[in-house]
Protein backbone atom coordinates (compact mmCIF):
# COMPACT_ATOMS: atom_id res chain seq x y z
CA UNK A 1 0.00 0.00 0.00
CA UNK A 2 2.68 2.75 0.83
CA UNK A 3 6.56 1.70 -0.47
CA UNK A 4 7.50 4.99 0.36
CA UNK A 5 7.14 8.00 2.80
CA UNK A 6 6.02 10.50 -0.11
CA UNK A 7 5.65 9.65 -3.61
CA UNK A 8 5.89 12.37 -6.06
CA UNK A 9 2.64 12.93 -7.66
CA UNK A 10 2.81 16.69 -9.32
CA UNK A 11 0.50 17.57 -11.78
CA UNK A 12 1.01 19.63 -14.42
CA UNK A 13 -1.33 22.00 -15.89
CA UNK A 14 0.71 24.17 -19.05
CA UNK A 15 -1.43 27.45 -19.70
CA UNK A 16 -0.71 26.77 -23.21
CA UNK A 17 1.49 28.42 -25.78
CA UNK A 18 3.50 31.10 -25.01
CA UNK A 19 5.40 33.81 -27.50
CA UNK A 20 9.01 34.08 -26.12
CA UNK A 21 11.98 36.39 -27.50
CA UNK A 22 15.35 34.22 -27.60
CA UNK A 23 18.89 36.30 -26.07
CA UNK A 24 21.90 35.75 -27.94
CA UNK A 25 22.70 33.40 -25.64
CA UNK A 26 19.91 31.18 -26.55
CA UNK A 27 18.09 31.80 -23.36
CA UNK A 28 14.41 32.13 -24.31
CA UNK A 29 13.43 35.40 -22.07
CA UNK A 30 10.61 38.24 -22.30
CA UNK A 31 11.08 41.85 -22.49
CA UNK A 32 9.74 42.09 -19.34
CA UNK A 33 11.81 39.68 -17.46
CA UNK A 34 14.30 41.39 -15.15
CA UNK A 35 17.56 39.12 -15.01
CA UNK A 36 18.65 37.51 -12.16
CA UNK A 37 16.18 39.14 -9.89
CA UNK A 38 13.16 37.13 -8.93
CA UNK A 39 9.58 39.30 -7.83
CA UNK A 40 7.63 36.93 -5.65
CA UNK A 41 4.11 37.99 -4.26
CA UNK A 42 1.66 36.38 -2.02
CA UNK A 43 -1.08 37.96 0.79
CA UNK A 44 0.98 36.26 3.47
CA UNK A 45 2.44 38.32 5.81
CA UNK A 46 5.10 37.48 8.08
CA UNK A 47 5.21 38.68 11.89
CA UNK A 48 8.63 37.52 12.18
CA UNK A 49 11.34 36.18 9.33
CA UNK A 50 12.60 33.89 12.14
CA UNK A 51 10.46 30.65 12.71
CA UNK A 52 11.78 29.92 15.96
CA UNK A 53 9.30 32.50 17.27
CA UNK A 54 6.84 32.67 14.23
CA UNK A 55 4.02 30.62 13.95
CA UNK A 56 3.32 30.92 9.86
CA UNK A 57 3.96 28.91 6.98
CA UNK A 58 5.46 32.12 5.38
CA UNK A 59 7.98 32.62 7.75
CA UNK A 60 9.46 29.10 6.85
CA UNK A 61 9.14 29.67 3.58
CA UNK A 62 11.14 32.56 3.36
CA UNK A 63 13.90 31.06 5.43
CA UNK A 64 15.14 28.49 2.59
CA UNK A 65 16.09 32.11 1.46
CA UNK A 66 18.49 33.01 3.91
CA UNK A 67 19.12 30.05 6.94
CA UNK A 68 20.08 27.20 6.83
CA UNK A 69 18.69 23.86 8.02
CA UNK A 70 20.27 20.63 8.81
CA UNK A 71 18.91 18.99 5.87
CA UNK A 72 16.32 20.14 3.14
CA UNK A 73 13.94 17.98 1.48
CA UNK A 74 13.86 17.90 -2.54
CA UNK A 75 11.11 17.39 -5.49
CA UNK A 76 11.65 13.31 -5.23
CA UNK A 77 11.48 13.44 -1.56
CA UNK A 78 14.95 13.17 -0.35
CA UNK A 79 17.07 14.45 1.64
CA UNK A 80 19.73 16.80 1.07
CA UNK A 81 21.99 17.77 3.45
CA UNK A 82 22.45 21.39 4.01
CA UNK A 83 24.21 22.48 7.18
CA UNK A 84 24.52 18.60 8.16
CA UNK A 85 27.37 16.45 6.00
CA UNK A 86 25.14 13.13 5.28
CA UNK A 87 22.12 11.99 6.75
CA UNK A 88 22.33 9.41 10.28
CA UNK A 89 20.48 6.24 9.83
CA UNK A 90 20.95 2.91 11.32
CA UNK A 91 22.32 1.58 8.50
CA UNK A 92 25.51 4.11 8.71
CA UNK A 93 25.55 3.96 12.40
CA UNK A 94 24.69 7.77 12.67
CA UNK A 95 21.45 6.45 14.72
CA UNK A 96 22.66 3.75 17.71
CA UNK A 97 21.31 0.33 17.43
CA UNK A 98 19.01 1.26 20.56
CA UNK A 99 17.71 3.99 18.89
CA UNK A 100 18.80 6.71 21.59
CA UNK A 101 21.60 8.11 20.15
CA UNK A 102 21.80 10.25 17.24
CA UNK A 103 25.18 11.11 15.56
CA UNK A 104 25.36 14.82 13.09
CA UNK A 105 28.44 15.52 11.64
CA UNK A 106 28.39 18.71 10.58
CA UNK A 107 29.19 20.26 6.94
CA UNK A 108 32.51 22.41 7.70
CA UNK A 109 33.51 25.45 5.90
CA UNK A 110 30.21 27.34 6.18
CA UNK A 111 30.39 31.01 7.34
CA UNK A 112 27.25 33.21 8.99
CA UNK A 113 26.79 36.03 6.46
CA UNK A 114 28.44 37.99 9.15
CA UNK A 115 32.04 36.26 8.68
CA UNK A 116 31.85 34.16 11.86
CA UNK A 117 32.00 30.39 11.35
CA UNK A 118 29.38 27.95 11.71
CA UNK A 119 29.85 25.09 14.21
CA UNK A 120 28.40 22.87 16.83
CA UNK A 121 27.80 25.57 19.37
CA UNK A 122 24.84 27.02 16.79
CA UNK A 123 23.50 23.86 16.98
CA UNK A 124 23.35 23.28 20.41
CA UNK A 125 22.45 26.93 21.15
CA UNK A 126 19.14 26.63 18.58
CA UNK A 127 18.18 23.48 20.91
CA UNK A 128 18.84 25.51 23.90
CA UNK A 129 16.94 28.61 22.86
CA UNK A 130 13.66 26.52 21.44
CA UNK A 131 13.58 24.25 25.38
CA UNK A 132 14.09 27.92 26.59
CA UNK A 133 10.92 28.56 28.60
CA UNK A 134 10.70 32.46 28.37
CA UNK A 135 11.00 31.97 23.84
CA UNK A 136 7.32 31.98 22.47
CA UNK A 137 8.16 28.72 19.94
CA UNK A 138 5.22 27.04 19.14
CA UNK A 139 5.93 23.50 19.77
CA UNK A 140 8.99 21.68 21.60
CA UNK A 141 7.65 18.22 20.26
CA UNK A 142 11.09 15.58 20.03
CA UNK A 143 13.08 18.38 21.24
CA UNK A 144 11.95 17.35 24.96
CA UNK A 145 13.14 14.20 24.83
CA UNK A 146 16.63 15.21 24.28
CA UNK A 147 18.54 14.50 27.55
CA UNK A 148 21.79 16.31 26.73
CA UNK A 149 24.21 16.78 23.50
CA UNK A 150 27.30 16.17 23.55
CA UNK A 151 29.95 18.86 21.35
CA UNK A 152 32.44 15.98 20.37
CA UNK A 153 34.18 18.62 18.17
CA UNK A 154 33.10 21.98 16.37
CA UNK A 155 31.69 19.73 13.82
CA UNK A 156 30.30 16.65 15.60
CA UNK A 157 27.85 16.51 17.75
CA UNK A 158 25.46 13.64 19.60
CA UNK A 159 22.14 13.82 20.92
CA UNK A 160 21.19 11.80 23.16
CA UNK A 161 17.53 10.96 23.57
CA UNK A 162 15.50 9.64 26.71
CA UNK A 163 13.93 6.69 23.97
CA UNK A 164 13.81 5.83 20.39
CA UNK A 165 11.71 8.32 18.64
CA UNK A 166 11.41 7.59 15.31
CA UNK A 167 10.58 11.12 13.61
CA UNK A 168 13.59 12.46 15.15
CA UNK A 169 16.08 12.96 12.15
CA UNK A 170 13.17 14.39 9.86
CA UNK A 171 12.31 16.79 13.19
CA UNK A 172 15.36 18.26 14.70
CA UNK A 173 16.39 21.45 12.60
CA UNK A 174 14.64 19.98 9.77
CA UNK A 175 11.17 20.04 8.41
CA UNK A 176 8.80 18.91 10.72
CA UNK A 177 5.54 20.23 10.71
CA UNK A 178 6.98 23.10 13.01
CA UNK A 179 10.42 23.70 11.36
CA UNK A 180 13.30 25.00 12.53
CA UNK A 181 16.34 26.31 11.24
CA UNK A 182 19.53 27.06 13.06
CA UNK A 183 20.76 29.78 14.63
CA UNK A 184 23.87 32.00 15.58
CA UNK A 185 24.74 31.64 19.01
CA UNK A 186 27.12 34.48 18.85
CA UNK A 187 24.35 36.93 17.68
CA UNK A 188 22.01 35.48 20.32
CA UNK A 189 22.68 33.23 23.18
CA UNK A 190 23.59 36.71 25.32
CA UNK A 191 19.42 37.74 25.30
CA UNK A 192 17.55 36.10 28.12
CA UNK A 193 14.69 35.37 25.20
CA UNK A 194 14.56 35.99 21.35
CA UNK A 195 10.44 36.75 20.93
CA UNK A 196 11.35 40.74 19.77
CA UNK A 197 14.99 40.86 19.52
CA UNK A 198 16.36 42.72 16.07
CA UNK A 199 17.52 39.45 14.71
CA UNK A 200 13.55 38.59 13.78
CA UNK A 201 13.53 41.61 11.63
CA UNK A 202 16.80 41.54 10.28
CA UNK A 203 17.86 37.85 10.29
CA UNK A 204 21.24 36.83 9.53
CA UNK A 205 21.89 33.04 8.41
CA UNK A 206 23.76 30.71 6.35
CA UNK A 207 21.44 30.56 3.60
CA UNK A 208 22.08 31.63 -0.36
CA UNK A 209 20.76 35.42 0.40
CA UNK A 210 20.96 38.05 2.95
CA UNK A 211 18.18 39.91 4.06
CA UNK A 212 18.83 43.32 3.34
CA UNK A 213 15.69 45.35 4.30
CA UNK A 214 11.33 44.28 5.76
CA UNK A 215 8.78 46.61 5.19
CA UNK A 216 6.18 45.06 7.22
CA UNK A 217 2.77 44.41 5.44
CA UNK A 218 5.11 45.71 2.38
CA UNK A 219 7.88 43.59 1.04
CA UNK A 220 11.34 41.68 2.15
CA UNK A 221 13.85 41.78 0.12
CA UNK A 222 16.99 39.30 -0.26
CA UNK A 223 20.25 39.91 -2.61
CA UNK A 224 22.81 37.40 -3.27
CA UNK A 225 25.05 36.09 -0.15
CA UNK A 226 28.63 35.84 -2.14
CA UNK A 227 29.77 33.30 0.92
CA UNK A 228 27.51 30.79 0.32
CA UNK A 229 29.65 27.60 1.23
CA UNK A 230 27.91 25.73 -2.73
CA UNK A 231 29.30 29.48 -4.14
CA UNK A 232 27.19 32.77 -5.46
CA UNK A 233 23.71 32.01 -6.06
CA UNK A 234 22.18 32.51 -9.42
CA UNK A 235 19.66 34.97 -8.85
CA UNK A 236 21.47 38.32 -7.98
CA UNK A 237 17.95 39.20 -5.58
CA UNK A 238 14.93 37.87 -4.37
CA UNK A 239 11.96 40.02 -3.75
CA UNK A 240 8.53 38.99 -1.82
CA UNK A 241 5.81 41.02 -2.22
CA UNK A 242 3.28 41.41 0.61
CA UNK A 243 -0.02 42.36 -1.57
CA UNK A 244 -3.14 41.34 0.76
CA UNK A 245 -5.31 41.20 -2.27
CA UNK A 246 -5.30 38.83 -5.00
CA UNK A 247 -6.96 40.91 -7.62
CA UNK A 248 -4.16 43.00 -7.60
CA UNK A 249 -2.06 40.48 -7.54
CA UNK A 250 -3.39 39.07 -10.40
CA UNK A 251 -3.01 42.28 -12.41
CA UNK A 252 0.29 42.44 -11.24
CA UNK A 253 0.85 38.96 -12.95
CA UNK A 254 -0.72 40.06 -16.23
CA UNK A 255 1.31 42.98 -15.99
CA UNK A 256 4.40 41.08 -15.25
CA UNK A 257 5.55 43.12 -12.47
CA UNK A 258 5.50 39.79 -10.46
CA UNK A 259 7.73 36.88 -11.48
CA UNK A 260 6.40 33.74 -9.32
CA UNK A 261 3.00 33.88 -6.88
CA UNK A 262 3.58 30.06 -5.15
CA UNK A 263 0.35 30.03 -3.04
CA UNK A 264 -2.07 31.56 -5.81
CA UNK A 265 -5.37 32.17 -5.11
CA UNK A 266 -7.53 29.20 -6.44
CA UNK A 267 -10.59 31.20 -7.14
CA UNK A 268 -7.86 32.80 -10.10
CA UNK A 269 -6.77 29.64 -11.82
CA UNK A 270 -8.77 30.39 -15.21
CA UNK A 271 -7.76 33.68 -15.31
CA UNK A 272 -4.02 33.17 -14.61
CA UNK A 273 -4.42 30.27 -17.07
CA UNK A 274 -4.87 33.15 -19.93
CA UNK A 275 -1.64 35.39 -18.91
CA UNK A 276 0.50 35.04 -22.24
CA UNK A 277 4.00 34.13 -20.58
CA UNK A 278 3.08 32.61 -17.66
CA UNK A 279 2.76 29.22 -16.73
CA UNK A 280 0.56 27.17 -14.17
CA UNK A 281 1.07 24.24 -12.07
CA UNK A 282 -0.91 22.30 -9.45
CA UNK A 283 1.77 20.86 -6.99
CA UNK A 284 0.45 18.25 -4.55
CA UNK A 285 1.59 19.14 -0.81
CA UNK A 286 1.68 17.64 2.63
CA UNK A 287 -1.25 20.16 3.79
CA UNK A 288 -4.85 20.25 4.83
CA UNK A 289 -7.48 22.58 5.12
CA UNK A 290 -9.66 21.99 8.17
CA UNK A 291 -12.56 22.99 9.98
CA UNK A 292 -11.08 23.11 13.47
CA UNK A 293 -13.14 22.01 16.67
CA UNK A 294 -12.11 23.60 20.11
CA UNK A 295 -14.11 20.43 21.65
CA UNK A 296 -13.64 22.27 25.28
CA UNK A 297 -16.48 24.67 24.00
CA UNK A 298 -20.10 22.72 25.96
CA UNK A 299 -21.56 22.78 22.14
CA UNK A 300 -18.62 20.69 20.40
CA UNK A 301 -17.88 18.69 23.28
CA UNK A 302 -20.55 16.39 22.13
CA UNK A 303 -19.15 14.00 19.14
CA UNK A 304 -22.36 13.55 18.17
CA UNK A 305 -22.91 17.40 17.05
CA UNK A 306 -19.19 17.01 15.52
CA UNK A 307 -20.14 14.39 13.37
CA UNK A 308 -23.84 16.12 12.86
CA UNK A 309 -21.80 18.90 11.30
CA UNK A 310 -19.76 16.82 8.86
CA UNK A 311 -22.61 14.78 7.45
CA UNK A 312 -24.37 18.64 6.93
CA UNK A 313 -21.23 19.93 5.01
CA UNK A 314 -21.40 19.73 0.96
CA UNK A 315 -17.10 19.28 1.00
CA UNK A 316 -17.41 18.26 -3.13
CA UNK A 317 -19.17 20.95 -3.83
CA UNK A 318 -17.44 23.26 -1.59
CA UNK A 319 -13.88 22.17 -3.58
CA UNK A 320 -15.67 22.45 -6.87
CA UNK A 321 -17.41 26.69 -6.22
CA UNK A 322 -14.78 27.74 -3.94
CA UNK A 323 -11.21 26.16 -5.01
CA UNK A 324 -12.70 25.70 -8.75
CA UNK A 325 -11.82 21.60 -8.81
CA UNK A 326 -8.09 22.45 -7.45
CA UNK A 327 -7.86 20.75 -4.36
CA UNK A 328 -8.85 17.06 -3.68
CA UNK A 329 -10.88 15.21 -1.27
CA UNK A 330 -10.13 13.14 1.48
CA UNK A 331 -10.57 11.97 4.89
CA UNK A 332 -7.99 12.54 8.09
CA UNK A 333 -4.65 13.85 8.00
CA UNK A 334 -2.36 11.95 5.76
CA UNK A 335 -3.02 12.97 1.99
CA UNK A 336 -3.61 9.92 -0.69
CA UNK A 337 -1.01 8.84 -2.66
CA UNK A 338 1.74 10.40 -0.46
CA UNK A 339 2.56 7.57 1.75
CA UNK A 340 0.99 7.06 4.63
CA UNK A 341 -2.79 7.32 4.11
CA UNK A 342 -5.41 4.85 4.95
CA UNK A 343 -7.14 3.29 2.67
CA UNK A 344 -9.41 1.95 4.06
CA UNK A 345 -11.25 5.16 6.26
CA UNK A 346 -14.56 5.86 6.04
CA UNK A 347 -15.94 9.06 4.43
CA UNK A 348 -18.75 11.26 6.06
CA UNK A 349 -21.07 11.76 3.63
CA UNK A 350 -23.11 14.36 2.75
CA UNK A 351 -26.70 13.26 4.07
CA UNK A 352 -27.96 16.52 6.25
CA UNK A 353 -31.17 14.33 6.62
CA UNK A 354 -29.42 12.07 9.03
CA UNK A 355 -27.38 14.95 10.48
CA UNK A 356 -30.75 15.99 11.36
CA UNK A 357 -31.43 12.80 13.33
CA UNK A 358 -28.27 12.87 15.17
CA UNK A 359 -28.73 16.43 16.45
CA UNK A 360 -32.23 15.39 17.45
CA UNK A 361 -31.01 12.18 19.27
CA UNK A 362 -28.51 14.93 20.88
CA UNK A 363 -31.04 17.02 22.67
CA UNK A 364 -31.53 20.20 19.57
CA UNK A 365 -34.86 20.26 18.42
CA UNK A 366 -36.31 22.77 16.31
CA UNK A 367 -36.67 26.04 17.30
CA UNK A 368 -37.62 29.74 16.32
CA UNK A 369 -36.18 30.90 13.08
CA UNK A 370 -35.99 27.17 12.32
CA UNK A 371 -32.69 27.24 14.64
CA UNK A 372 -32.45 24.05 16.72
CA UNK A 373 -31.97 24.85 21.15
CA UNK A 374 -31.56 22.70 23.85
CA UNK A 375 -32.38 23.97 27.21
CA UNK A 376 -33.12 27.38 26.10
CA UNK A 377 -30.23 27.89 24.08
CA UNK A 378 -29.54 27.94 20.41
CA UNK A 379 -27.67 26.14 18.32
CA UNK A 380 -25.10 28.63 17.41
CA UNK A 381 -21.70 28.31 16.36
CA UNK A 382 -18.68 31.06 15.91
CA UNK A 383 -16.28 29.99 12.73
CA UNK A 384 -12.97 32.06 12.92
CA UNK A 385 -11.73 33.17 10.02
CA UNK A 386 -8.43 35.24 8.70
CA UNK A 387 -10.53 38.15 6.96
CA UNK A 388 -8.01 39.00 4.64
CA UNK A 389 -8.14 35.15 3.02
CA UNK A 390 -11.00 35.08 0.06
CA UNK A 391 -10.59 31.12 0.58
CA UNK A 392 -11.95 31.57 4.47
CA UNK A 393 -14.46 33.89 3.28
CA UNK A 394 -16.46 32.12 0.72
CA UNK A 395 -16.31 28.67 2.39
CA UNK A 396 -17.45 30.52 5.86
CA UNK A 397 -20.84 31.60 3.51
CA UNK A 398 -20.91 28.09 2.11
CA UNK A 399 -21.38 26.47 5.58
CA UNK A 400 -23.54 28.82 6.82
CA UNK A 401 -26.17 28.21 3.89
CA UNK A 402 -25.54 24.11 4.46
CA UNK A 403 -25.76 23.88 8.24
CA UNK A 404 -28.92 26.33 8.53
CA UNK A 405 -30.78 23.78 6.38
CA UNK A 406 -30.25 21.29 9.35
CA UNK A 407 -31.12 23.96 11.89
CA UNK A 408 -27.29 25.25 12.80
CA UNK A 409 -26.57 29.15 12.96
CA UNK A 410 -23.16 30.09 11.97
CA UNK A 411 -22.19 33.29 13.20
CA UNK A 412 -18.81 34.86 11.30
CA UNK A 413 -15.40 35.62 13.76
CA UNK A 414 -12.98 37.57 10.90
CA UNK A 415 -9.54 38.20 12.23
CA UNK A 416 -6.54 40.13 11.13
CA UNK A 417 -4.11 37.24 10.07
CA UNK A 418 -1.43 38.45 12.56
CA UNK A 419 -3.91 38.03 15.48
CA UNK A 420 -5.19 34.62 14.25
CA UNK A 421 -2.27 33.07 14.28
CA UNK A 422 -0.21 34.64 16.95
CA UNK A 423 1.72 31.87 19.44
CA UNK A 424 0.33 31.56 22.85
CA UNK A 425 2.02 34.06 24.55
CA UNK A 426 1.52 36.80 22.46
CA UNK A 427 -3.00 35.98 22.87
CA UNK A 428 -3.16 33.86 19.16
CA UNK A 429 -7.00 32.88 18.49
CA UNK A 430 -6.41 29.67 17.70
CA UNK A 431 -3.43 29.22 20.36
CA UNK A 432 -5.42 30.07 22.95
CA UNK A 433 -8.28 28.39 22.10
CA UNK A 434 -10.72 31.70 21.43
CA UNK A 435 -13.24 29.80 18.96
CA UNK A 436 -15.84 27.31 18.12
CA UNK A 437 -14.61 26.22 15.14
CA UNK A 438 -11.71 27.36 13.07
CA UNK A 439 -10.77 27.36 9.34
CA UNK A 440 -6.88 27.28 8.36
CA UNK A 441 -4.43 25.30 6.67
CA UNK A 442 -1.98 22.80 8.46
CA UNK A 443 1.05 22.32 6.45
CA UNK A 444 2.76 18.77 7.75
CA UNK A 445 6.16 17.60 7.85
CA UNK A 446 8.22 14.98 5.61
CA UNK A 447 7.11 12.61 8.51
CA UNK A 448 4.04 11.33 9.15
CA UNK A 449 4.30 12.74 12.48
CA UNK A 450 1.88 14.57 13.32
CA UNK A 451 1.32 14.15 17.16
CA UNK A 452 1.73 17.58 18.36
CA UNK A 453 -1.54 18.42 16.55
CA UNK A 454 -3.52 15.55 18.40
CA UNK A 455 -1.82 14.09 21.65
CA UNK A 456 -3.20 14.95 25.59
CA UNK A 457 0.30 16.54 26.68
CA UNK A 458 0.01 19.03 23.31
CA UNK A 459 -1.97 21.63 24.63
CA UNK A 460 -0.49 24.99 23.68
CA UNK A 461 1.52 26.45 24.83
CA UNK A 462 3.73 23.10 24.83
CA UNK A 463 2.09 22.02 21.43
CA UNK A 464 -0.34 22.55 18.42
CA UNK A 465 -3.53 20.61 20.29
CA UNK A 466 -5.52 23.81 19.69
CA UNK A 467 -8.36 21.56 19.42
CA UNK A 468 -7.36 20.79 23.06
CA UNK A 469 -8.72 16.79 21.93
CA UNK A 470 -7.38 14.24 24.19
CA UNK A 471 -8.16 10.18 23.60
CA UNK A 472 -5.89 7.41 25.77
CA UNK A 473 -6.31 5.18 22.53
CA UNK A 474 -5.03 7.62 19.80
CA UNK A 475 -2.56 8.66 22.15
CA UNK A 476 -1.35 5.14 22.47
CA UNK A 477 -1.31 4.55 19.00
CA UNK A 478 0.52 7.80 18.19
CA UNK A 479 3.70 6.22 20.95
CA UNK A 480 3.30 3.14 18.88
CA UNK A 481 4.17 4.99 16.00
CA UNK A 482 6.88 7.43 17.82
CA UNK A 483 8.65 4.58 19.53
CA UNK A 484 9.59 2.39 16.17
CA UNK A 485 11.99 2.69 13.84
CA UNK A 486 9.90 -0.34 11.98
CA UNK A 487 8.01 0.96 8.77
CA UNK A 488 5.74 -1.48 9.20
CA UNK A 489 4.79 -1.18 13.05
CA UNK A 490 4.37 3.28 12.33
CA UNK A 491 2.48 2.20 9.15
CA UNK A 492 -0.23 0.20 11.25
CA UNK A 493 -0.05 2.58 14.12
CA UNK A 494 -0.95 5.74 11.52
CA UNK A 495 -3.92 3.40 10.25
CA UNK A 496 -5.23 3.06 13.76
CA UNK A 497 -4.88 6.92 14.34
CA UNK A 498 -6.18 8.06 10.68
CA UNK A 499 -9.21 5.82 11.86
CA UNK A 500 -9.80 7.32 15.53
CA UNK A 501 -9.38 10.88 14.38
CA UNK A 502 -12.09 10.46 11.40
CA UNK A 503 -14.63 9.08 14.23
CA UNK A 504 -13.78 11.09 16.84
CA UNK A 505 -13.93 14.57 14.59
CA UNK A 506 -11.52 16.73 16.28
CA UNK A 507 -11.41 18.38 13.11
CA UNK A 508 -13.09 17.68 9.58
CA UNK A 509 -11.14 17.77 6.74
CA UNK A 510 -12.47 19.81 3.74
CA UNK A 511 -9.63 19.29 1.03
CA UNK A 512 -6.01 17.96 0.59
CA UNK A 513 -4.52 20.96 -0.27
CA UNK A 514 -2.48 20.82 -3.75
CA UNK A 515 -0.86 24.69 -4.47
CA UNK A 516 -1.58 26.45 -7.42
CA UNK A 517 1.70 27.88 -8.48
CA UNK A 518 1.60 30.89 -11.51
CA UNK A 519 4.80 31.65 -12.77
CA UNK A 520 6.85 33.76 -15.50
CA UNK A 521 7.42 30.74 -17.78
CA UNK A 522 11.52 32.06 -18.21
CA UNK A 523 12.10 30.93 -14.23
CA UNK A 524 14.71 27.99 -14.33
CA UNK A 525 15.38 24.72 -12.03
CA UNK A 526 11.91 25.85 -10.06
CA UNK A 527 11.47 22.44 -9.09
CA UNK A 528 8.58 22.05 -6.12
CA UNK A 529 8.72 20.23 -3.41
CA UNK A 530 6.02 18.66 -1.74
CA UNK A 531 6.14 18.34 1.81
CA UNK A 532 7.79 21.24 4.36
CA UNK A 533 8.47 24.42 1.76
CA UNK A 534 8.12 24.49 -2.16
CA UNK A 535 11.10 26.27 -2.96
CA UNK A 536 14.13 24.05 -1.12
CA UNK A 537 17.00 24.91 -3.76
CA UNK A 538 16.88 28.81 -4.03
CA UNK A 539 20.65 28.86 -4.70
CA UNK A 540 19.89 27.44 -8.37
CA UNK A 541 17.01 29.02 -9.34
CA UNK A 542 17.26 31.49 -12.34
CA UNK A 543 15.57 33.32 -14.31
Amino acid sequence: MRAALLTCLTAVLLAGCVRTSVTSSGTARHSWTVPHVLRIANIADPDALNPVVGNQQIEVDLSLFWAGYLFNWDDHNQFVPELAADVPTLANGGISRDGKTIVYHLRKGVHWQDGAPFGADDVIFTYRAIMNPNNNVSSRTGYELITHIDKRDDATIAVHLKRPWAPFVASFLTFSGTPYPVLPAHLLAKYPDINHVPYNQHPIGTGPFRVVEWQHGTLVRMEANPTYWRGPPRLRQVVYHIITDSNTILTQLRTHEIDLDFQAARSQIRQMREIDGDRVDLVPFNAFYQLAFNVTTPILADVRVRQALALATDRRVLIDNVTHGVQTFGEGDQPPGLGWSNDALHAWPYDPERAKRMLDAAGWHAGAGGIRARAGRRLSIGVAITAALAEDVATVVQLQRQWRQIGVDVIVKPYVTSLYFEPYAAGGILQTGKYDAALYTWFSGIDPDDSTLFMCDQFPPAGQNTYHFCNPSLDAAERRALGSYDPVVRERAYDDIQSMLVDKLPFLNMWFVRRVNVYNVDLQNFKPAHAGVEIWNPWEIDI
